[in-house]
Protein backbone atom coordinates (compact mmCIF):
# COMPACT_ATOMS: atom_id res chain seq x y z
CA UNK A 1 0.00 0.00 0.00
CA UNK A 2 1.88 3.17 -1.07
CA UNK A 3 1.34 6.20 1.37
CA UNK A 4 2.26 10.09 1.55
CA UNK A 5 2.65 9.91 5.09
CA UNK A 6 2.71 7.51 7.94
CA UNK A 7 -1.47 8.70 8.36
CA UNK A 8 -2.12 9.85 4.72
CA UNK A 9 -3.11 7.00 2.31
CA UNK A 10 -2.65 6.72 -1.56
CA UNK A 11 -6.15 8.21 -2.61
CA UNK A 12 -4.92 11.26 -0.58
CA UNK A 13 -7.24 10.71 2.55
CA UNK A 14 -6.15 10.19 6.11
CA UNK A 15 -6.50 6.89 7.82
CA UNK A 16 -8.59 8.78 10.20
CA UNK A 17 -11.36 9.53 8.36
CA UNK A 18 -11.83 5.59 7.57
CA UNK A 19 -11.75 4.89 11.61
CA UNK A 20 -14.61 7.90 11.79
CA UNK A 21 -16.80 5.88 9.18
CA UNK A 22 -15.92 2.17 10.64
CA UNK A 23 -19.53 1.83 13.01
CA UNK A 24 -21.59 2.75 9.51
CA UNK A 25 -21.48 1.12 6.01
CA UNK A 26 -18.75 1.59 3.89
CA UNK A 27 -18.89 4.67 1.77
CA UNK A 28 -18.91 4.30 -2.13
CA UNK A 29 -15.68 5.79 -2.03
CA UNK A 30 -14.66 3.05 0.34
CA UNK A 31 -15.88 0.24 -1.52
CA UNK A 32 -14.02 0.53 -4.67
CA UNK A 33 -10.72 2.53 -3.79
CA UNK A 34 -7.54 0.08 -3.44
CA UNK A 35 -6.17 2.20 -0.72
CA UNK A 36 -9.40 2.82 1.44
CA UNK A 37 -10.51 -0.95 1.53
CA UNK A 38 -7.84 -2.89 2.98
CA UNK A 39 -7.41 0.04 5.35
CA UNK A 40 -10.84 -0.05 6.25
CA UNK A 41 -10.77 -4.00 6.61
CA UNK A 42 -7.30 -3.97 8.62
CA UNK A 43 -9.13 -1.13 10.99
CA UNK A 44 -12.00 -3.80 11.43
CA UNK A 45 -10.03 -6.39 12.11
CA UNK A 46 -8.69 -4.31 14.72
CA UNK A 47 -11.68 -2.90 16.34
CA UNK A 48 -12.66 -6.83 16.73
CA UNK A 49 -9.50 -7.69 18.67
CA UNK A 50 -9.98 -4.72 20.87
CA UNK A 51 -13.70 -5.05 21.43
CA UNK A 52 -12.56 -8.60 22.47
CA UNK A 53 -10.38 -7.01 24.99
CA UNK A 54 -12.22 -4.50 26.59
CA UNK A 55 -14.89 -7.94 27.44
CA UNK A 56 -12.17 -9.64 28.79
CA UNK A 57 -10.89 -6.76 31.02
CA UNK A 58 -14.69 -6.58 31.94
CA UNK A 59 -15.32 -10.31 32.81
CA UNK A 60 -11.65 -11.37 34.53
CA UNK A 61 -11.50 -10.22 37.58
CA UNK A 62 -7.77 -10.65 36.91
CA UNK A 63 -7.71 -8.57 34.04
CA UNK A 64 -9.11 -5.67 36.40
CA UNK A 65 -6.79 -2.91 37.18
CA UNK A 66 -6.86 -2.43 40.89
CA UNK A 67 -6.29 0.35 43.02
CA UNK A 68 -3.04 1.14 43.09
CA UNK A 69 -2.66 0.52 38.94
CA UNK A 70 -5.75 2.97 38.79
CA UNK A 71 -3.96 5.73 41.43
CA UNK A 72 -0.85 5.53 39.11
CA UNK A 73 -2.87 5.73 35.18
CA UNK A 74 -4.75 9.06 37.13
CA UNK A 75 -1.47 10.34 38.04
CA UNK A 76 0.62 10.02 34.84
CA UNK A 77 -2.46 12.04 33.34
CA UNK A 78 -2.12 14.76 35.51
CA UNK A 79 1.35 14.98 34.89
CA UNK A 80 0.60 14.82 31.00
CA UNK A 81 -1.59 17.71 31.73
CA UNK A 82 0.86 19.80 33.52
CA UNK A 83 3.67 19.38 31.02
CA UNK A 84 3.33 22.31 29.08
CA UNK A 85 4.11 24.57 32.62
CA UNK A 86 7.29 25.42 31.79
CA UNK A 87 10.35 26.39 35.31
CA UNK A 88 13.09 28.76 34.66
CA UNK A 89 16.34 26.63 35.45
CA UNK A 90 18.34 30.17 37.06
CA UNK A 91 16.65 33.22 38.72
CA UNK A 92 16.22 36.11 36.70
CA UNK A 93 18.68 38.78 36.53
CA UNK A 94 17.84 42.18 37.62
CA UNK A 95 15.52 43.89 34.88
CA UNK A 96 15.18 40.00 32.98
CA UNK A 97 12.08 40.19 31.84
CA UNK A 98 11.74 36.80 30.70
CA UNK A 99 13.93 33.71 31.29
CA UNK A 100 15.16 31.63 28.17
CA UNK A 101 16.30 28.59 29.59
CA UNK A 102 13.74 26.50 31.06
CA UNK A 103 12.44 22.90 31.83
CA UNK A 104 9.19 21.56 32.10
CA UNK A 105 7.34 20.97 35.75
CA UNK A 106 6.92 16.94 34.32
CA UNK A 107 10.06 16.53 33.64
CA UNK A 108 11.78 17.79 37.06
CA UNK A 109 8.58 15.88 38.57
CA UNK A 110 10.07 12.60 36.61
CA UNK A 111 13.35 12.74 38.24
CA UNK A 112 12.09 13.32 41.39
CA UNK A 113 9.51 9.98 41.22
CA UNK A 114 12.38 7.65 39.42
CA UNK A 115 14.23 8.73 42.76
CA UNK A 116 11.55 7.50 44.84
CA UNK A 117 10.62 4.60 43.39
CA UNK A 118 13.76 3.35 43.59
CA UNK A 119 14.29 3.76 47.06
CA UNK A 120 13.36 0.82 48.77
CA UNK A 121 10.41 0.42 50.99
CA UNK A 122 8.35 3.72 48.91
CA UNK A 123 6.11 4.17 46.06
CA UNK A 124 5.36 7.20 44.81
CA UNK A 125 1.98 8.12 43.51
CA UNK A 126 1.65 11.81 43.28
CA UNK A 127 4.56 14.35 42.97
CA UNK A 128 4.41 18.29 41.84
CA UNK A 129 7.57 20.49 41.42
CA UNK A 130 6.61 24.81 41.98
CA UNK A 131 8.76 27.32 41.50
CA UNK A 132 9.78 29.48 45.03
CA UNK A 133 9.83 33.40 43.73
CA UNK A 134 11.19 35.42 46.41
CA UNK A 135 12.40 38.38 44.05
CA UNK A 136 10.77 41.75 44.79
CA UNK A 137 9.58 43.45 41.45
CA UNK A 138 11.83 46.31 40.32
CA UNK A 139 10.54 49.81 40.91
CA UNK A 140 11.07 52.86 38.13
CA UNK A 141 13.02 52.25 35.18
CA UNK A 142 14.64 48.81 34.22
CA UNK A 143 18.83 48.53 34.69
CA UNK A 144 20.50 46.85 32.15
CA UNK A 145 20.55 43.65 32.06
CA UNK A 146 24.28 42.19 32.67
CA UNK A 147 23.89 38.20 31.07
CA UNK A 148 27.84 37.66 32.00
CA UNK A 149 26.84 38.09 35.46
CA UNK A 150 26.90 34.51 37.65
CA UNK A 151 23.54 33.00 38.07
CA UNK A 152 21.82 31.29 40.27
CA UNK A 153 19.95 28.34 40.37
CA UNK A 154 15.97 28.65 40.61
CA UNK A 155 14.54 27.54 44.19
CA UNK A 156 11.84 25.16 44.00
CA UNK A 157 9.14 22.96 46.17
CA UNK A 158 9.08 19.61 45.97
CA UNK A 159 5.49 17.84 46.59
CA UNK A 160 5.32 13.91 47.61
CA UNK A 161 2.15 11.82 48.19
CA UNK A 162 4.04 8.28 48.56
CA UNK A 163 2.09 4.84 50.16
CA UNK A 164 5.64 3.32 52.28
CA UNK A 165 5.79 -0.51 53.26
CA UNK A 166 4.82 -1.50 56.33
CA UNK A 167 8.24 -2.65 58.03
CA UNK A 168 9.68 0.80 57.74
CA UNK A 169 10.61 3.37 60.17
CA UNK A 170 8.27 6.30 58.37
CA UNK A 171 10.07 9.33 59.65
CA UNK A 172 13.74 7.82 58.90
CA UNK A 173 12.53 6.41 55.58
CA UNK A 174 11.39 10.37 54.87
CA UNK A 175 14.51 12.29 55.87
CA UNK A 176 16.79 9.92 53.70
CA UNK A 177 14.08 10.18 50.80
CA UNK A 178 14.25 14.07 51.58
CA UNK A 179 18.15 14.43 51.18
CA UNK A 180 17.94 12.03 48.21
CA UNK A 181 15.58 14.52 46.56
CA UNK A 182 17.38 17.85 47.04
CA UNK A 183 20.68 15.86 45.88
CA UNK A 184 19.20 14.73 42.30
CA UNK A 185 17.60 17.42 41.35
CA UNK A 186 20.41 19.80 42.12
CA UNK A 187 23.23 17.58 40.47
CA UNK A 188 21.02 16.68 37.46
CA UNK A 189 18.66 18.97 36.92
CA UNK A 190 20.53 22.07 38.13
CA UNK A 191 17.95 24.04 40.69
CA UNK A 192 17.53 24.17 44.15
CA UNK A 193 15.52 22.23 46.15
CA UNK A 194 14.49 23.94 49.54
CA UNK A 195 11.02 22.33 50.77
CA UNK A 196 10.36 18.51 50.50
CA UNK A 197 6.82 18.05 51.70
CA UNK A 198 6.00 14.32 52.24
CA UNK A 199 2.39 13.11 52.78
CA UNK A 200 2.28 9.28 53.36
CA UNK A 201 -1.24 8.35 52.55
CA UNK A 202 -0.98 4.68 52.62
CA UNK A 203 1.40 1.90 54.15
CA UNK A 204 1.59 -1.31 52.01
CA UNK A 205 2.54 -4.77 52.61
CA UNK A 206 0.99 -4.97 55.71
Amino acid sequence: MAVNTSTQLGCGRDIDEVWENIARPATPHELSCPFCGPARESLQELERATSKLRVDDEEDPELQAGPLVIARILEVARSEVRRNRRLPLNKPLPGQVSEALTISEQAVAAVVRRTGDRHGGVQVRRCSVELVDDSAPVAGSLPVVDELAPREASDVRVALRVSIDGGVSIPSLSGELRRAVIDVVSREVGMNVVRVDIEVEDVHGV
